[in-house]
Order: structure tokens, then C-alpha cells, then sequence
């Protein structure tokens, strides 16, 4: 964290800053930066000297977290703008650096994360006429003619830092567009020269204050009335959502909507948009397809993709209101989804507006309709089954005990990151997760996110037990080695619960429903899907200095978690590895539809 400091000394250490390396770390404080998730080159020396220099003399700076990989570095990033709202950086070396970042771009980009990513750029002097030039080979092998085309699909702006007197300006710029809505990541390069250049005085600072993301967009009031006019007539409402919890208060809004309605609720969780214990909560994929299937009016709220339509549509005379706030999704060229009233507005805005509609309409006309509805919610669900006992189950076990087993050891508080695939429909009906904030996936469809993520999460929140749970391909994926090693140094310690079902389930499904009665079908096998002979996870957690662990019994499994939250309180990540069985592996698999 940067440590606060009078204005009165701000004012004279910004006087005695020398270039513009100092500058920009010293304006990062400013914008509130807590963490730079650096992997550093010869392109980042002058940063590296400014924060040494900077912190010697007693200057805030923020927290320099070294990444061995850059795509822990970004996906750490990526987690902390979740869990706070705030963007930090990332720092890499030019363009090697920004390949590197790779499929993190993908998830940053398709959740909305407000990363400011800070790349160097060749220098572009070679003999000697500004500090900073060419002395290293890799200058001209690194120099190519679009280096920020290597990302420019996925952010939402690219700069380069041309002039010292213009570098606070555009950081600014660079922090208020990350973090406007929709959020997304920016990228910004530096050329040595640039960061070695003499620093500007502080009359080109902006004020930050006055550089603040626009305050949220509140929906339409005719489109908002249109809307609530349906939903008060509708025998069947259901309210579907994906990333609706990036703002706690929009939680508590939905379940005043959908105890108002008495309508069921879709979630699609990539993060805690509606409590799991609510008896509107649709917990499983089947019952996701019905309430889809038998909607006459769908409220999708927050949600890129709210149905699959090969695999369950709603009605094709279904009415559906959308509520986003960027709801024709034009960064993604292929997306065409129906909307009969669409509210353009940050959820929580919209939601009480329809509330607000609503409320007058009952006073005025109350419903028995409505009333029948909310019964139905009254009747509550089902409680999860516990999983004490039961230590008969053959291995490996089955994704719905192992997620089960997990909940168990699971605080209200704590904070999970899932990048589970196959398996994320087995967690989504049986964890609890009740609190915003407590729960968040990728957005996107990049795997290696989730160890990374965790380190992000733990230093977003450093009060918080953080548990990992990914797949076995997304484990490695994840570069484990870098990032149990950059959890360990950076004092970020948290639990990976490895679903090890051997290899990639994912990669294996299109294949048998694409071709139900081809060779591989045949064969009940799909070349290059399967992990034969996986590497020891538990050896690879050891060898970063955390705790490692393979379930090998049933009767182990609590234990075996119980023993990784011990380590994690204790200061040390661990892994524990619990073999899970999958259709898609045992024997002829089911197809997608299925």
C-alpha cells in the first residue's frame, strides 16, 4: 500500500523529483495505486531506479510485486480491480512482454477489468543522442511496427507516453478510462529516453479529482415504465444474470425484485450476483434450461451471454428486457440477442427503477398473481447434503461431493476464485455464497487465470481467506511455478483445491457431439485430451515452499482441506489435489445437450 503523506511535504518531494521514471511513479500514488505487478527488462531499469531512488528518500511509492510470468502479473491485477473497483498496473518489458500478458488480455477484456498495462517500448535512438538509447541487441530484435496491435482488440485504449509534459495528463486519462463504465483494460508504452528525460515541473500535474469516472447512467423512465408494465404481467418471470455483482448494491436490489415478482433467478455466477440460499436461486443446469424454457418475460440483467441458443432459448414470443450498460456489445462481432425494451444504465439504477415502478403499480392494482409467486418462494429449497459421513465413496469421487466437501470448509467471507470448467455447474449448485464479493470467475474464456487471481485477491484483501478451485488443465495453464513463488514472496498465501479429472474434459465434449458416431466415439477416446502421466501437483506446491497434497480416499477429503485452510491461516499456500470422476471420460460421454 502507498503510504499517505502530508501535502505540505508532497509538494517538496514532487520538487525534487529528477526524471521522468520518478514522475510516473510518483503520479501513481496519486491515482491511487496500490500494487505494480512488474516482469521487468532492460526497457523498465528506469523505473526500477526511480522507485529505489524514491522510497531511499523517504517518497511514497506503491508496492512493487515481482511476477516471474506476465500473465500471473495481469491476472493478479485483474483481481484486485475486482474485490476493490480500483485499477492498479502492470508493468512488462515491450513486445515479448506484451505476447507474454496472452489469453489474460481475453479475460480482462471480456470482464471488464480495469487494468492500466505499462509497456516499454525500443528505444529510438541508437548512437548516443539521448540518455536511454540502443545498447543491447535486443533493441533491434524487439523493435516492430504495431507493438500495441498485439493487444488493440482487447483494450479499451492505447497511448504512448510521447512527451515528459504530457505523461500525468495521460496517466490520468489512462485511469479514468480503465474505470469508466464499461471498465477494460488500457495500454500504455514508454520509450527509455522518455522515462530518462528531464522531469516536468508540477504546474502540468492534473488535479485526479477532477478526472474521476462519469457518475453511473440511470435508465430511460419511459423504457423503465415499459418494462415493469410487463413484468407485472407476466405468469412467468425469470431474471437472468452473470456479472450483476460487480456492485454490492445491486445484489440487494435483485432480491428485492425477485420478491417482489416472485420470478426465479438465473446465475450464472462469475460473481455473487444473487445469495445461493434465496429460495428463487435456480441451483442447478437443468433447472437453469427449464425456467429459460418456460419464461413469457426474461429480464436479462448484466449478462454478455444469456443463453446458449443451440443448447435452451426462452420462447420465441418471450419478451426480454435488457439492463447493461453496454448492451449491443459491439466488441463482439458475432453477438445478435433479442431485446424487446433495453435499459442502457448500471444495474443498480436500473433495478430500482423498475422497483420503484413496480411498487406504485401494486399500490394502485395489487396482484394476486404475484402473491401466488411469492408462495412458491416462501416454500423455500432444498439444503445442500452434507457431506460428513459417506466414507465409502469410491475414487475418484464425484465433482458434486468434492464441491460439497469444499463448501463445507468454506467461511461466509472468504473469497473464491474458480476457473473450474467442466465442473463450474457441479460448484454453482453447491457452494453457498451469500456475500458479494466472495466469489469470482474469468469472464472470459482464457485458461491459466485462476493462481494468479488468487494473489491479486489475497492483496486486494489481505484479511480474507482466498481459495483457488480450478481444473487440473487450468492448473498448469496458470504457470504454477511462478505463481506459488510470486504468492510466497509477496505474502499472499491461499488455498488451490485442484479438480483433477485427467486431462481436458473441455476440449473433449465438441468432439463427441460434433461427430456422435465417428472414430473417436468408436473408440470412446480423443486424441491429445488425456493427462496419462500428470506431474505431481503436490511435489510442484512443495518445491514453491507451499503444502502439498493428494486426496487418495474418500475418508481424506475434509481433512486434507482442512489442513490446507490451517496452512493458509499459518502464512503458506497449499494444493490439494482431489481426483474427480467426468462424463466426458468415463466411458461413451454424454454430448452437450445432454
Amino acid at each position: 500500500m502507498t503510504t499517505p503523506i502530508a501535502s505540505t511535504d508532497r509538494h517538496a518531494a514532487d520538487r525534487q523529483l529528477s526524471t521522468v521514471a520518478e514522475a510516473l511513479v510518483r503520479e501513481l500514488t496519486y491515482l491511487d495505486v496500490d500494487v505494480v505487478f512488474l516482469n521487468p527488462g532492460t526497457d523498465t531499469a528506469p523505473v526500477q531506479e526511480a522507485v529505489a531512488k524514491l522510497h531511499a528518500t523517504g517518497v511514497a511509492v506503491p508496492r512493487i510485486v515481482l511476477c516471474p510470468h506476465e500473465a500471473v502479473a495481469l491476472a493478479a491485477a485483474h483481481a484486485y480491480f475486482a474485490v476493490t473497483g480500483r485499477p492498479q498496473v502492470v508493468m512488462v518489458h515491450v513486445d515479448v512482454g506484451t505476447q507474454n500478458l496472452g489469453a489474460m488480455v481475453h479475460n480482462a477484456s471480456r470482464s471488464g477489468a480495469g487494468v492500466v498495462i505499462i509497456a516499454g517500448r525500443t528505444p529510438i535512438t541508437s548512437y548516443g543522442e539521448l540518455p536511454g538509447g540502443r545498447d543491447h541487441a535486443v533493441h533491434w530484435q524487439q523493435d516492430v511496427p504495431d507493438q500495441a496491435g498485439v493487444v488493440r482488440s482487447y483494450v479499451k485504449w492505447v497511448a504512448d507516453l510521447e512527451r515528459p509534459e504530457t505523461v500525468a495528463r495521460q496517466l490520468s486519462r489512462a485511469f479514468q478510462v480503465a474505470s469508466s463504465a464499461p471498465s477494460g483494460p488500457v495500454y500504455l508504452t514508454a520509450t527509455r529516453e522518455l522515462l530518462m528525460a528531464a522531469a516536468p515541473s508540477d504546474s502540468h500535474r492534473p488535479d485526479p479529482r477532477r478526472h474521476r469516472p462519469p457518475a453511473p447512467m440511470a435508465p430511460d423512465p419511459d423504457a423503465a415504465r415499459a418494462a415493469a408494465d410487463r413484468l407485472a404481467s407476466a405468469r412467468r418471470p425469470v431474471i437472468t444474470t452473470t456479472r450483476l455483482g460487480r456492485k454490492p448494491g445491486a445484489v440487494s436490489a435483485l432480491v428485492r425484485l425477485a420478491d417482489l415478482l416472485g420470478a426465479e433467478v438465473i446465475d450464472r455466477r462469475e460473481r455473487v450476483n444473487f445469495p445461493s440460499t434465496h429460495p428463487a436461486y435456480v441451483a442447478t443446469a437443468a433447472g437453469a434450461r427449464a425456467a429459460l424454457e418456460d419464461a413469457d418475460v426474461l429480464l436479462v440483467a448484466d449478462s454478455a451471454l444469456p443463453w446458449v441458443p443451440l443448447l435452451s432459448s426462452p420462447p420465441e414470443d418471450a419478451f426480454v428486457i435488457t439492463v447493461d450498460v453496454d448492451p449491443v456489445r459491439a466488441a463482439i462481432p458475432g453477438w445478435s440477442f433479442p431485446s424487446d425494451v433495453t435499459l442502457q444504465a448500471e444495474s443498480e439504477s436500473a433495478l430500482r427503477a423498475l422497483i420503484a415502478e413496480l411498487e406504485a403499480l401494486e399500490q394502485r392494482e395489487p396482484s394476486p398473481l404475484w402473491e401466488q409467486r411469492r408462495g412458491r418462494h416462501r416454500e423455500g429449497r432444498p439444503m445442500a447434503q452434507s457431506v460428513a459421513g459417506d466414507h465409502d465413496a469410491a475414487m475418484p469421487l464425484s465433482p458434486q461431493r468434492a464441491a460439497q466437501a469444499i463448501d463445507s470448509v468454506l467461511r461466509d467471507d472468504d473469497v473464491v476464485i474458480e476457473e473450474a470448467t467442466t465442473n463450474a455447474d457441479a460448484l454453482r449448485a453447491a457452494l453457498c455464497r451469500t456475500m458479494p464479493g466472495t466469489y469470482f470467475h474469468p469472464g472470459g474464456a482464457g485458461l491459466g487465470w485462476g493462481l494468479g487471481a488468487a494473489i491479486g485477491a489475497r492483496l486486494a484483501a489481505p484479511d480474507r481467506r482466498v481459495v483457488a478451485i480450478v481444473g487440473d488443465g487450468s492448473f498448469l495453464f496458470s504457470n504454477p511455478t511462478a505463481a506459488l513463488w510470486t504468492a510466497r514472496a509477496a505474502g499472499s498465501p491461499f488455498l488451490t483445491v485442484v479438480l483433477q479429472n485427467g486431462g481436458y474434459a473441455a476440449s473433449r465434449r465438441p468432439v463427441f457431439d460434433l461427430f456422435p458416431h465417428g472414430y473417436s466415439a468408436r473408440a470412446g477416446d480423443v486424441v491429445g485430451t488425456r493427462f496419462d502421466d500428470p506431474p505431481d501437483f503436490a511435489a510442484l506446491a512443495r518445491a514453491c515452499g507451499a503444502v502439498g497434497e493428494l486426496v487418495t480416499a474418500n475418508s481424506e477429503l475434509l481433512p486434507a482441506l482442512e489442513r490446507g485452510m490451517v496452512a493458509v491461516d499459518e502464512g503458506r499456500c497449499a494444493v490439494v489435489t482431489i481426483p474427480v470422476s467426468s462424463a466426458w471420460f468415463d466411458g461413451r460421454p454424454p454430448t452437450w445437450q445432454s
